[in-house]
């Protein structure tokens, strides 16, 4: 695991979610809500979580364009991130604020704060959305959108959930994708989870929140897998992570959705996120979700109801891959088949329950 390097910032997020100074009490809430959101770049970082010194980023800078080989590898992969990652060049800063500004005349129960993380260099964009209600509970989810997906239009479609669990959540943009900074990679997106991640469990200068729901939504739990491999949870802290319609590896859903040359370059350039072989070494609860030929959510016990759901082939899906495999680990795992495809919103009334009672 890589040394840790905290930067140690005021904490600001006790006083700025609970009590009389909370964010969504001032009396100008809504034209600060509205100023943040109108703002095409990052807002200053309110947290920082490093995995490495500053000054080993910047010999890792200057050493890959002297050895030219390891800088051609470094463009070749941000440019395999167009095709893993097309958000980072489909929107433009006109599309990207006038989402926002639905953010902004969404001014009903849910308060919605616009934050940055600083990590290794990056700025990552993010949200905070929760109810007056639930911001002091220290139960959070953190949400890893799928592909061509924006927070800004993602978030309504987790609200049922949220409010089914009772739950706050941080919403962010991959590194690329957004106002986030930097050139997308795979290492950069498992970096900009595990800084929300690290953000959720701090308790002193963080949120410390005790229970942390993680669900992400096709390259979303990908994303999630990876980042997972290196990060170490803590004994103190109550996890669940939800994986809903992803994949089993993501070299095999590029060679079948597009060529087999895609998904040789997404091995040979560093992309091939491996969804399985994370989720078989995690041993907080988990539970997937997966497009089947079912009625209504049914709980899984074998790999034969799983289907296409439009982007994932039954024959790369997570599910089929952890299913077939009798070496895989089962005891905290839920294998959960729907019958909405793959960019359908799946029934927060199935998804609910199982939550509640993995987090018992």
């Amino acid at each position: 695991m890589s040394s840790i390097y905290p930067v140690l910032l005021p904490n600001v997020f006790e006083d700025m979610l609970v009590g009389d100074n909370a964010f969504y009490k001032q009396p100008q809430y809504t034209e600060i809500k509205q100023r943040e959101f109108s703002q095409i770049e990052p807002l200053a970082p309110m947290y920082e979580w490093n995995t490495e010194h500053k000054i080993m980023r910047v010999v890792k800078v200057i050493f890959s364009i002297i050895i030219f080989p390891i800088y051609i590898y470094q463009i070749l992969h941000s440019l395999v991130a167009a095709l893993v990652l097309p958000s980072s060049i489909a929107y433009s800063d006109e599309d990207i604020l006038s989402y926002r500004m639905r953010v902004c005349h969404d001014n009903r129960a849910w308060k919605m704060k616009r934050i940055s993380v600083a990590c290794d260099g990056y700025t990552i964009d993010a949200m905070i959305m929760g109810k007056p209600d639930t911001f002091a509970n220290r139960r959070w989810a953190l949400i890893s959108d799928g592909n061509g997906e924006l927070y800004e239009t993602s978030y309504n479609a987790y609200k049922p959930i949220l409010q089914g669990i009772g739950a706050n959540a941080i919403f962010f943009h991959y590194p690329g994708v957004g106002s986030s900074n930097g050139p997308p990679s795979r290492l950069a997106c498992a970096k900009a989870y595990r800084a929300m991640l690290r953000l959720l469990e701090d308790d002193e200068r963080g949120i410390g929140a005790r229970e942390i729901i993680g669900i992400g939504h096709s390259i979303g739990g990908g994303v999630q897998a990876d980042a997972l491999v290196s990060h170490e949870l803590r004994t103190d802290k109550k996890y669940v992570f939800v994986k809903s319609r992803t994949f089993a590896t993501l070299s095999q859903v590029a060679a079948e959705r597009v060529a087999s040359i895609a998904g040789l370059l997404v091995r040979l350039f560093g992309w091939n996120i491996d969804t399985a072989a994370s989720s078989k070494k995690l041993r907080a609860p988990e539970i997937i979700l997966q497009t089947a030929d079912v009625e209504v959510a049914t709980e899984l016990t074998s790999s034969a109801p799983i289907r296409h759901d439009s982007v994932i082939a039954e024959t790369a899906a997570l599910a089929t891959a952890l299913l077939d495999d009798p070496a895989c680990p089962r005891e905290s795992k839920i294998f959960l088949g729907i019958p909405e495809g793959h960019n359908e919103e799946a029934d927060p009334r199935v998804i609910v329950p199982r939550i509640a009672h993995c987090l018992s």
